[in-house]
């Protein structure tokens, strides 16, 4: 029924923007509700794009009125260095099948579960650490844009990981400057995939209404829910599961 759908579309929505101002791959919520109501996964891809604008911009602004980040602390080459990657990760995200970008999204799916599986101990020990060089970081940020524009599922957690590594910035710091980054490069890619049809606008707004509830919540209590990471990963483990389940089997 459609009603049921809507309901989903907007639980999901409230989920992925819960995860994703925590820490990332809440995209995962997103379009895996939009597969369980029977969108294809490319479609979903582009689908989910107003909502992710629209949580980063909720999660900045409540982060900024409780004075988590300092604006002047804002460097413009790592932002253009991700827009432009993202640019062209959108173009390449529209001439992709669907079988293909199933395959695709599978992939990087089952990546994410073995990182939320496997202890933690043994991701701390391959901890990021990028050199100084302004190229390098700036490939590393334009690779990350790309792999944003063409699957948004986990691109938080990867900008996360290179801003961290690369201007050893506190959590809080580099999270906050990964919402903006995401926020900024989404802006000319929904843009795109809206002018080439891409978006189906019914799913992405109930999905916007959800992720902007989520994406408030969590900015409000990010800094005193000490369980948020663990419930956020307990869930992200059975949405992986759920979603692959859906487009593998049925």
């Amino acid at each position: 029924m459609e009603w049921t759908n809507d309901i989903l579309l907007i639980t999901g929505g409230l989920l992925a923007g819960i995860v994703n101002t925590i820490s990332g791959s809440g995209t995962l919520f997103s379009m895996g509700v939009m597969t369980l109501t029977g969108i294809p996964l490319v479609a979903a891809n582009t689908t989910t794009r107003p909502g992710v604008f629209f949580q980063n911009l909720t999660g900045i602004i409540v982060l900024r009125k409780f004075n988590h980040f300092n604006l002047k602390s804002l460097q413009p080459a790592p932002i253009l260095a991700t827009l432009l990657g993202a640019m062209l990760g959108a173009w390449c995200a529209t001439l992709v099948s669907n079988n293909s970008f199933n395959l695709i999204a599978s992939i990087v799916m089952m990546g994410l579960l073995m990182t939320y599986i496997l202890p933690s101990s043994l991701f701390r020990k391959l901890s990021l650490g990028i050199p100084k060089s302004t190229w390098l970081i700036g490939l590393l940020l334009f690779l990350g844009g790309f792999y944003g524009g063409f699957i948004q599922i986990g691109v938080g957690i990867l900008i996360l990981s290179i801003l961290s590594g690369a201007y050893q910035m506190s959590y809080q710091e580099s999270n906050t400057y990964k919402l903006i980054i995401i926020l900024i490069y989404t802006v000319p890619t929904t843009l795109y995939f809206s002018l080439t049809d891409h978006i189906l606008w019914r799913p992405a707004i109930l999905l916007t209404i959800g992720q902007v509830i989520g994406a408030y919540g969590a900015a409000r209590f990010i800094s005193k829910n000490n369980q948020a990471h663990l419930w956020a990963k307990v869930i992200s483990i059975l949405m992986i599961v759920a979603t692959l389940i859906k487009v593998w089997f049925y």
